[in-house]
């Protein structure tokens, strides 16, 4: 994996992070959900082998 496509990885994972956060503020529980779930996909998608 190229060190920038590692940045846009870790620059997508903070605006859904902040995303999430906004939503849990607002006590939205399903965007909170939907986020979380894309959260998860992309770890999943770009988790180094071995970790």
């Amino acid at each position: 994996m190229t060190i920038k496509n590692q940045l846009e990885i870790d620059h997508q994972l903070e605006k859904l992070e902040f995303a999430l956060a906004i939503s849990q503020t607002f006590g939205d529980n399903v965007k909170s959900d939907q986020i979380k779930d894309q959260i998860k996909i992309i770890g999943f998608k770009y988790q180094e082998p071995g970790t």
